[in-house]
């Protein structure tokens, strides 16, 4: 074989194999499977799941940010409506998702991995993004990578939104949200604290600056009212979101004695255990409704009783009660449910003659949230709900007003990080067409519902698997600290858990296909001169006869052959026997079931008997075409595919150039 002698004429060998944009050649005809769906940003579940049991834990955290820039915060506090639809919970239990998740990112985190550089500016216009929580740093996120100028304007003297301001450390740690903002931040993104739109700045003013489109994504940080005689009276009676913002802020004297927490959401759970970590003797949570209607994380209320938190179901609030200006406690009523509300839970209704007391000397109210409106003009002419949130177009997020945008909080009301997500995706779309001059509907996908796969997915023959428990902080430890109680994974308990999918579907989402196609069937077709362009990269583009029986491969041996000039026009030739891309089985992990037989669409699996009487599945690699179906649903792992990667020619490639 030819030795390579020269820097040239490597960087000629890499004509071949030029790097494919992952954007561009992306697999869009498979149908997702279920926990994709539920997720309202479409993170490819099953997808990096799939890379961590390959332990590709760099891989995984890149597909995770693709759709959810946020993975660290999400790994901790996301309501994981995927898991709510895994399949496996028809076996045993979901999926661990979620901590899945949150284990990637802290790979990243603990690996102190800096990605992030900044991107370079390709559009004049400016963008203007009222709020730093989750749909802020999402729209920005995508925004500044398409181009544009991007500064968020956040009134807190720190940014997060509630992230920061609502949610207590132990379950969402500063550094994690500082880490994931920061590398948002990195890519060029410009930061303004302390600076509330509309009242520092007007909208006017910033229109005159430059900006050509504004996403609005306040949040909503201000309390709802109880409407009970007493409210507000009585040095004691705190608002949860003043609560937990200052608590948040560094001021950790302890509010009272006995506390009562009215709500049953997450931020009245929030507000008791941090109550019990600052101190306070007794803490109460009233709730209205029974516990199976409780809003609020099932695992959060489960930690909170744990850790002392004591819950009074079925019980409403009446008046407050107080003497000489302080809060004394809160008288209730009993309740009943009757039929349901728009909510879809069965409504409260009170029963007559119930009334109790109980004592308390601080009571926080966490009955809902709404955004504060108070930032905006006199006559702005904003469409809004009734609710104080923002009329929107519900597939574009554009507010009635042109150039103007909402989402988040904002729209949602208090509602998940994780749809906030979501609604900063689908309003920099709109946002970057509207920008464009082009149609802001065109090329946004609607939601589809969820429904169960269709696949034949046959459960009855799994073996229940036993839930990776999440390591937590012991109880006697956490209620003194404000560190984190959920712990991470390690990476033997990450892989563990991974394998519990069921990887439901045709496909297993591996990609492998994407960048390991041996650019014969993954192309891009720019017809010119009877030549087409297969391949970019920034340096390079990869040019091949347009006709594909003059492809660089002999017919007869499948061999690909390479052939370039040196500097001084020399021919050279290389040929690279190249390994077909299909699967394959491991015998001694197959069971002989015949589920690979029954998918396969090209008859190239069959179940034949060893020399013991054992049925083991065996693939025809003259047949099989290398689409991993049988991959995705062989249960034990047998089976694997055969990948024709990139990475692995070119070490083919230096192998042979560096042998004699």
């Amino acid at each position: 074989m030819y030795k390579l002698k020269t820097a040239l004429e490597k960087e000629r060998i890499k004509l071949f194999f030029p790097h494919f944009s992952p954007d561009i050649h992306t697999i869009t005809r498979i149908e997702p499977s279920a926990c994709r769906v539920a997720c309202p940003a479409g993170v490819q579940v099953k997808a990096y799941i799939g890379l961590i049991i390959a332990g590709k834990f760099e891989e995984a955290l890149e597909l995770i940010k693709k759709d959810n820039p946020l993975p660290g915060i999400c790994g901790r506090v996301c309501t994981h409506p995927c898991e709510s639809e895994c399949n496996r919970r028809k076996v045993d239990e979901a999926v661990a998702i979620c901590a899945l998740k949150r284990f990637a990112a802290d790979w990243e985190l603990k690996k102190q991995i800096k990605r992030n550089k900044p991107i370079k500016r390709t559009r004049k216009e400016k963008i203007a993004i009222i709020g730093s929580g989750p749909a802020g740093l999402t729209c920005a996120n995508d925004l500044i990578r398409k181009g544009y100028g991007v500064t968020i304007f956040e009134k807190l003297p720190f940014p997060g939104g509630m992230l920061t301001a609502g949610i207590p450390a132990y379950r969402l740690p500063r550094d994690v949200i500082n880490k994931e903002i920061e590398a948002i931040i990195d890519l060029g993104v410009e930061l303004k604290t302390n600076i509330e739109v509309g009242k520092d700045i007007t909208f006017g003013e910033l229109k005159k600056k430059g900006y050509k489109a504004f996403f609005i994504a306040i949040g909503a940080h201000m309390g709802l009212k109880l409407n009970v005689p007493g409210e507000g009276e009585y040095k004691g009676f705190i608002d949860c979101i003043d609560f937990l913002m200052s608590v948040n802020s560094g001021n950790h004297k302890k509010p009272g004695r006995k506390v009562i927490i009215i709500g049953g959401g997450n931020s009245a759970v929030d507000s008791s255990r941090t109550a019990l970590r600052l101190g306070c003797d007794e803490v109460y949570i009233v709730y209205r409704r029974s516990r199976k209607e409780m809003p609020a994380n099932v695992s959060e209320i489960e930690e909170a009783e744990k850790e002392g938190v004591k819950i009074r179901y079925l019980a409403a609030p009446v008046r407050i009660l107080g003497e000489n200006g302080k809060v004394t406690g809160m008288e209730c009523i009993k309740m009943r449910l009757g039929e349901p509300d728009a909510s879809g839970r069965r409504r409260p209704l009170p029963l007559e003659g119930t009334e109790f007391i109980i004592e308390a000397d601080t009571i926080i109210p966490a009955i809902s949230q709404k955004p504060d409106l108070s930032f905006l003009p006199k006559g702005h002419k904003f469409k809004l709900t009734k609710w104080d949130t923002f009329e929107v177009d519900p597939v574009t997020f554009a507010t009635n007003k042109p150039g103007f945008f909402s989402g988040g909080d904002a729209v949602l009301g208090p509602s998940t990080v994780i749809d906030a997500i979501a609604h900063g995706h689908f309003a920099a779309h709109s946002i970057d067409r509207y920008l464009s001059h082009k149609d802001i509907k065109k090329g946004i996908s609607k939601p589809q519902p969820v429904r169960e796969w269709g696949f034949g997915l046959e459960i009855e023959d799994e073996i229940p698997i036993k839930r990776t428990s999440i390591p937590k902080l012991p109880i006697k430890k956490r209620l003194k600290t404000f560190d984190e109680v959920d712990l991470c994974f390690t990476e033997e308990q990450a892989i563990a858990e991974a394998k519990r999918c069921l990887r439901c579907g045709h496909c297993i989402e591996c990609q492998e296909c994407v960048s390991g196609c041996s650019r014969r069937l993954v192309m891009l077709s720019f017809p010119h001169k009877g030549i087409e362009e297969i391949g970019r990269s920034p340096e390079f583009i990869l040019r091949v006869p347009a006709n594909p029986n003059k492809l660089p491969f002999d017919e007869r041996t499948n061999d690909m052959v390479i052939t370039w000039k040196d500097e001084k026009e020399r021919k050279h030739t290389l040929t690279l026997t190249l390994e077909p891309i299909t699967c394959f089985v491991d015998p001694n992990m197959c069971r002989g079931c015949g589920k690979c037989e029954e998918v396969c669409l090209y008859d190239a699996i069959f179940l034949r008997s060893t020399k013991d009487g054992i049925l083991v599945s065996e693939i025809n690699e003259t047949l099989c075409k290398g689409c991993g179906t049988c991959v995705a649903v062989c249960k034990t792992g047998a089976i694997k595919a055969r990948h024709f990667t990139e990475k692995r020619v070119e070490q083919m490639i230096e192998s042979c150039l560096h042998s004699e």
